[in-house]
C-alpha cells in the first residue's frame, strides 16, 4: 500500500539539496538567492534529529553515526570556509551532535527540560558551532512538540528562533528582516512528512550521513581548481 506524503528519505533529500545549494552560494557563487534557498535545510535536519531520536531502536548507534559525520566533516569544513584548520568555528554536525546529547538528556529528565537545553546551548556557543545556541534551541523545539498537534507551536517557535538567528537579510522600511526567516517555509515539507521510511537499507542510511562531509570535500576540490 502506498502512503501519501513525503517519506523520511524524501525529507532528507530536500534537506541535502537545499544545503548543497546554500554551500555553493557560500563557497563558490556569492548569490544571495542561493543562501536564501539554503535556509530550509537546517530546520529540516533539526526535525529529523528529533524524529530519529524518538524512533530509533539503537540510540547509541545513532549517536555514533552523528559523531563519525562530525569528525569527517571538520577538516573539509575548515578548509572550505576558512582556508585553514581552526578551532574557532565548528560545523553544523557538531551542533546536531550537541542536539543529540540534549535530546538524550531530555528523555531521561522529561520534567526538567531547561537544564539540558541550557547546558547544551552554552556548549554550542563556547565551541562556536554553526547556529550556536539557537541551533540547539531549534532541535529542542521539535523534540518537545512532536506530533501534528504540535505544528502550530513549531511554526511560531521556528519563526522566533529564525528571527533571533539573524544574519544577512533585507531592510523593509525601518524593519530589518533576516533571510533566515525563510527557514519557516521548511514547515511545508515537514508538514507533508508521513512518518514512514521508503527503505531500511543501511547503505542509504549511511549515504545520508556521509553526504555532509563528502559534499564539503567536493566543493573544496572545485574551489581549489
Amino acid at each position: 500500500m502506498k502512503h501519501k506524503g513525503l517519506t523520511q528519505e524524501g525529507l532528507k533529500l530536500i534537506a541535502c539539496v537545499t544545503m548543497l545549494i546554500d554551500h555553493i552560494g557560500a563557497a563558490l557563487v556569492p548569490w544571495m538567492w542561493l543562501r536564501v534557498m539554503g535556509r530550509l535545510s537546517f530546520p529540516i535536519y533539526c526535525f529529523l534529529l528529533a524524529e530519529g531520536m524518538a524512533r530509533t531502536r539503537d540510540v547509541k548507534r545513532y549517536g555514533i553515526r552523528l559523531a563519525i559525520g562530525a569528525v569527517l566533516s571538520e577538516v573539509p569544513f575548515d578548509l572550505l570556509f576558512f582556508g585553514r584548520l581552526t578551532l574557532v568555528h565548528q560545523s553544523v554536525m557538531v551542533t546536531l551532535l550537541l542536539g543529540y546529547a540534549m535530546v538524550l538528556w531530555l528523555q531521561k529528565m522529561p520534567r526538567m527540560p531547561l537544564i539540558p537545553l541550557v547546558v547544551c546551548a552554552l556548549a554550542a556557543e563556547l565551541l562556536g558551532t554553526d547556529y550556536g545556541a539557537m541551533g540547539v534551541a531549534m532541535i529542542a523545539l521539535f523534540a518537545l512538540t512532536r506530533g501534528r498537534e504540535g505544528m502550530p507551536v513549531q511554526i511560531l517557535g521556528l519563526a522566533a528562533v529564525c528571527w533571533m538567528i539573524g544574519g544577512a537579510g533585507w531592510r523593509i522600511g525601518p524593519v530589518f528582516v533576516p533571510a533566515q526567516i525563510v527557514g519557516v517555509l521548511a514547515m511545508v515539507p515537514i508538514g507533508l512528512y508521513n512518518g514512514k521510511k521508503f527503505t531500511v537499507s543501511r547503505a542509504v542510511q549511511w549515504g545520508f550521513y556521509l553526504f555532509y562531509p563528502v559534499h564539503l570535500l567536493v566543493l573544496l576540490v572545485i574551489s581549489m581548481m
